[in-house]
């Protein structure tokens, strides 16, 4: 799974240069906040494909579908229960194109969420150890996501995203059973555009990218 991540080392330079070497980028520059702790319902940046171009823009870690339009994100009085109550910052490869909630997002709106590092706990409650994952070659961890918009009464216009989560694999299974999809540069284009080819990208965990550095 993906509960924790950190942004403390992106710049705007580095985005834009690692996503404008591949399609241009059109947005005008975005504040980016370091965040070595990043947590859900957070703003966070988003990266996505927008008349053949990149996107940057910021969204709430937490995705809110379409369909809550008109209903509140937090509860409208104490006990009333109406707000928004499902837990969406990961979403399972597995069944994200079925789900109600994610399916009409993964058809139609996938974006790339960009982090340094994402985290896992090990051990016993009350004594977890804390473990940091990054790429092997220092890069930008590329979250593969999806995203949505509605028009909520108390938040008003929300555009939020989740990060998919598949099976793990080799040595980062000892961590967890689940681990983000991340994707490679050259194929943020194939995820963001969708399709069949997108599909595919999804498929395996790639361990071999990525190291492990314990954490105080």
């Amino acid at each position: 799974m993906c509960g924790r991540f950190d942004t403390s080392h992106i710049t705007w330079r580095e985005l834009h240069d690692a996503l404008d070497g591949l399609i241009p980028v059109t947005t005008a520059p975005v504040n980016l906040e370091p965040n070595a702790d990043v947590r859900p319902t957070t703003v966070q940046a988003t990266v996505r494909l927008e008349k053949g171009a990149w996107s940057i823009e910021k969204m709430r870690w937490g995705l809110v579908p379409f369909w809550r339009t008109g209903k509140p994100l937090k509860d409208t009085a104490k006990g009333a229960g109406d707000g928004f109550k499902l837990t969406t910052f990961n979403a399972r490869i597995e069944g994200v194109e079925t789900a109600a909630t994610f399916r009409d997002a993964f058809a139609r709106r996938r974006c790339v969420v960009p982090a340094n590092a994402w985290y896992e706990w090990t051990g016993p409650e009350g004594s977890k150890s804390k473990h940091r994952f990054s790429r092997t070659d220092g890069g930008v961890v590329w979250f593969a996501g999806v995203w949505d918009r509605c028009t909520t009464p108390d938040a008003g216009d929300i555009r939020s995203f989740t990060i998919l989560t598949g099976p793990s694999d080799g040595w980062l299974s000892g961590y967890h059973d689940r681990a983000p999809i991340i994707l490679n540069p050259d194929e943020l284009p194939i995820w963001c555009k969708g399709g069949v080819d997108g599909r595919a990208l999804v498929g395996e965990v790639r361990p071999e990218r990525f190291k492990v550095d314990d954490q105080a």
